[in-house]
């Protein structure tokens, strides 16, 4: 917002600049015009000034003419008179009464050349003030002249700086806009952060409120259900989930023992059966024989497992890459249905069948402590 006023007033600064300028130059272009307008009379009157001049000069030499030609007349009287005078007085002879006047002729010639030449020095100082108001007529015209030059450069510069204030009055318009335009997007920002700010004033308002009514979990762990390692058993929980797995795994082990037994025996059921039916033994004879071979062989009592052999356990020596716990964290839920006729720990079912207890080589150690110290992270 102070950069819109800084550049308002600027631009007003530039307006008044701008108008007194323009008022300036036209001014100038009134003087100029007027001095023009004066400059014409002056050239009209020197003009004028001038034919006259020419005329008076045309009448000056007309009648300096017509006086030279009168006085080359009155000399050539005047020389006749004389040399008439000259005669007279060589021949002795009176004069006549007729003549009595003609020797007051030279004196009257001699008035009139005087006359003739008053006039002609007063024309003459008349042309010398005429050329002289003339000189003075051209130097104030000359001197019109320069200053009518030095006016329109004057002029002319002021010009050029009324077109670049107009220049910079349109800059200044186009960034006042600009500025508006700004000034226009910044005020719809604040009031778009004002409407979030007023959100976000309520929702710490609701959450203060639901804060407030929830119940005080400080010194308390909050985990999000969707985490897939999010913890979900307690220290005990695992405890006896190891205490099972050790026992699971013990019991595996005696299963895979009581298979591989149960397997050799069942190779030999076949082969015995094999030679009873190659022999063409009777149904009786074979009753009898599984009699005797159940007297002889308490293990037999127990019939073999039916139905497909149960997968490879996770934590066999051959696949120790990954760790046991990981693998029956992950499957716990996934093959469950694989070892459904083993007992579990919440149901404390008992197997379909029973098999001699673990020998204490397949006992797996004890949990220690150590164990359980990765499982509470």
């Amino acid at each position: 917002m102070p950069k819109v006023i800084v550049a308002l007033e600027h631009l007003e600064c530039l307006a008044s600049k701008n108008e007194r300028e323009n008022t300036k130059v036209l001014e100038l272009s009134d003087h100029i015009a007027k001095l023009e307008h004066e400059k014409l009379e002056r050239v009209q009157d020197r003009l004028r000034f001038e034919k006259e001049v020419e005329e008076i000069e045309e009448s000056w030499k007309e009648e300096t003419k017509q006086l030279v030609d009168m006085v080359n007349r009155l000399q050539e009287e005047n020389r006749k008179l004389s040399k008439r005078l000259e005669d007279n007085q060589d021949d002795g002879c009176p004069s006549t009464p007729g003549r009595s006047s003609h020797p007051l002729s030279p004196e009257l010639d001699i008035g009139v050349l005087q006359k003739l030449r008053g006039q002609v020095d007063t024309l003459r100082d008349q042309m010398r003030n005429k050329e002289k108001e003339l000189s003075y007529k051209t130097s104030d015209v000359e001197n019109l002249n320069r200053q009518i030059d030095r006016l329109t450069s004057t002029v002319r510069e002021l010009r050029r700086k009324a077109r670049l204030g107009q220049v910079q009055v349109r800059g200044l318009i186009d960034e006042r806009a600009d500025f508006l335009a700004a000034l226009q997007d910044n005020q719809r920002e604040v009031i778009g952060l004002k409407q979030q700010l007023g959100l976000a004033e309520k929702e710490n308002e609701d959450l203060y409120n639901s804060q407030s009514d929830s119940p005080d979990l400080t010194n308390k762990a909050v985990y999000d259900l969707d985490d897939p390692d999010r913890p979900r058993f307690t220290t005990s929980e695992l405890k006896e989930i190891l205490h099972d797995r050790n026992r699971l795994k013990s019991r595996v082990n005696d299963l895979e023992e009581e298979i591989e037994r149960r397997r050799s025996i069942k190779g030999t059921a076949i082969e015995t059966e094999t030679a009873v039916a190659a022999g063409e033994r009777t149904a009786n004879e074979n009753e009898a024989g599984k009699e005797e071979d159940s007297e002889t062989s308490p293990v037999e009592e127990e019939r073999p497992v039916q139905g497909p052999l149960p997968y490879e356990p996770d934590d066999a020596p051959w696949k120790k890459s990954e760790s046991g716990i990981r693998k029956f964290f992950r499957k716990l839920f996934s093959e469950t249905s694989t070892v459904s006729f083993l007992p579990t720990p919440a149901t404390n079912r008992t197997p379909t069948w029973t098999s001699p207890a673990p020998s204490p080589r397949h006992r797996p150690p004890p949990v220690s402590s150590t164990e359980l110290k990765p499982l509470h992270r």
